[in-house]
């Protein structure tokens, strides 16, 4: 248990005097580690297995974050919108699996709190929580069409399918729950703000974030212990299997040549791939050198992605949008230096070396509704750049209220490594889950937003 507690150990010292579910046994800090460990695995990924990406890295892959840089051809597939039949098997199904790993972890960890008579305090709100973070990336990133199955009394139950919406009703629902346990509890509701934002539901984002402070920062607290706790999107790059892309199939964000200082990084080389020039991202490599960033933390929440829900809300509303985002570009220096390790001198080497600029001048209105969302769109892209959101924006810019062709969207024509896009938006679900009977494929869409 101590390799479990020891990934999340701030919010565990939060908890002076740990209660003990089961007769005594565990505190119920631990059993809430180990379910920040299971999901943790899931969304950031882990260095246990190279090939086990987790839900941040095959989201970026899908988007246009990273690009291909190696020979796997699972890699390119989903790089190219275009994933294999779910029989032959595709780089997202670890991660499918781990999340629901992570949900049925914190399920379990629940029952056993209900049972002791504990349904409040910072463990109970935690693997809510946790939880609903898994609804949430199986709605932002797989086919509308998501199985939830359960174990009641020892015996598998097999579940029904659940559409985009209500996965994140789902997630609406179960961190509803992580407030009733801890009141003020702020990584709830940054991820409410989320799933309501994927809802198309503004107003009631906005409210579900205006208590968050902009310093807030949720992390994963990733180890250079064991191959777990390790930082697998550096590993995975370090590795030459992804690099960071820019302008990818015409459609994407120029994350590189903009030279904007909220995606640091550097060129090493080539990839895997030798042909393909590998650009590494500094948010999670601390410095250009090799094995020494598996440490880097990852967030999934903060304050940042809550002024960023709130801008987008007061842009439908009419509202101050742009001076929120003004006001978060102000002070990015603070702001990314308080997230990412080393963040001022990888700066600073980047501007010395004419890849990065210094400063973020404040935005003006580009004067259309149309150029007025796609600057909102690209300062979230920037903001939240390797972070598992590029995707879920993506898929929601396809949707009401915004309605745009996929294919203005996405990436197209020809890709780097010779193919052709594909034509998929989200992932479809692994094999193993026609065994149930509630499962239809012929639901499972990849190709609709």
């Amino acid at each position: 248990m101590v390799a479990l507690v020891a990934c999340d150990v701030d919010n565990l010292m939060e908890i002076e005097d740990p209660e003990f579910p089961s007769g005594g046994d565990i505190p119920l800090s631990a059993v809430a580690g180990g379910v920040t460990v299971e999901f943790q695995r899931a969304y950031s990924g882990a260095q246990a297995n190279l090939h086990d990406e987790g839900y941040l890295t095959i989201s970026a892959a899908l988007s246009d974050e990273f690009q291909a840089a190696g020979t796997f051809t699972t890699r390119i597939a989903i790089d190219a919108r275009d994933p294999q039949p779910a029989a032959q098997g595709n780089i997202s199904d670890a991660a499918y699996r781990w999340l629901h790993r992570a949900r049925r972890a914190a399920r379990d960890a629940l029952a056993a709190f209900s049972a002791d008579g504990t349904t409040t305090g910072a463990a109970v709100a935690r693997v809510n929580a946790s939880e609903a973070y898994t609804y949430v990336a199986l709605g932002e990133g797989f086919c509308g069409a998501v199985p939830i199955s359960d174990v009641v009394d020892g015996v598998f139950q097999a579940g029904p399918m659940l559409s985009t919406a209500e996965l994140f009703e789902g997630a609406v629902e179960r961190f509803n729950r992580a407030q009733a346990a801890q009141a003020g509890y702020h990584l709830a509701a940054v991820g409410k703000g989320r799933a309501l934002l994927s809802l198309g539901r503004f107003a009631e984002a906005a409210a579900a974030v205006s208590g968050v402070p902009t310093t807030f920062i949720y992390t994963f607290d990733h180890a250079d212990t064991d191959g777990i706790q390790r930082n697998n999107i550096w590993g995975l790059q370090n590795n030459g299997r992804w690099t960071v892309a820019d302008r990818e199939g015409g459609n994407g964000i120029p994350f590189r040549s903009s030279g904007d200082p909220r995606v640091p990084w550097f060129h090493r080389g080539g990839g895997f791939d030798a042909a393909v020039p590998l650009y590494i991202s500094q948010r999670y490599a601390l410095t250009d050198a090799t094995g020494t960033n598996n440490a880097a933390k990852v967030v999934l929440a903060d304050g940042i992605e809550a002024r960023l829900i709130e801008a987008e809300a007061a842009l439908q509303a009419g509202g101050n949008w742009l001076g929120i985002l003004n006001a978060l570009r102000a002070d990015f220096m603070n702001l990314m230096s308080a997230r990412y390790g080393n963040y001022a001198n990888n700066l600073a080497a980047g501007v010395a070396a004419g890849r990065l600029q210094d400063n973020l001048p404040p935005l003006t209105d580009p004067g259309t509704a149309e150029a007025r969302v796609d600057l909102l769109f690209q300062e979230r892209a920037f903001w939240l750049h390797l972070r598992g959101h590029r995707l879920g924006d993506m898929r929601r810019l396809a949707r009401a209220p915004y309605n745009r062709p996929v294919n203005s969207i996405f990436p197209v024509g020809a890709t780097h490594l010779g193919g052709t896009y594909g034509t998929a938006v989200n992932f479809p679900i692994p094999f193993d889950e026609e065994n149930n009977v509630n499962y239809d494929p012929a639901q499972c869409r990849i190709d609709v937003p």
